[in-house]
């Protein structure tokens, strides 16, 4: 997945159960398992407004970390 603008108004023009959804997998493919948490509306409001307030800058340092951590999993 990249996260860029784009990318990132699609999560947001998800409703609160989609996000949670889509949340659960990335998680999942990078080896957390969120389900033990139970995530609360409250929970996804919350990275709603993180993400909503997420800059360019923010969005390229994701990318680095992801692309970061694909390149440790190929090794």
């Amino acid at each position: 997945m990249i996260l860029d603008r784009n990318a990132l108004n699609r999560l947001l023009s998800l409703n609160d159960g989609q996000l949670k959804m889509v949340m659960e997998r990335l998680a999942a493919e990078s080896g957390l398992d969120l389900s033990a948490l139970n995530i609360s509306p409250d929970d996804i409001s919350s990275v709603r407004s993180a993400l909503s307030g997420a800059t360019d800058r923010d969005l390229e340092k994701v990318a680095e970390q992801f692309a970061k951590s694909r390149k440790k999993e190929g090794n």
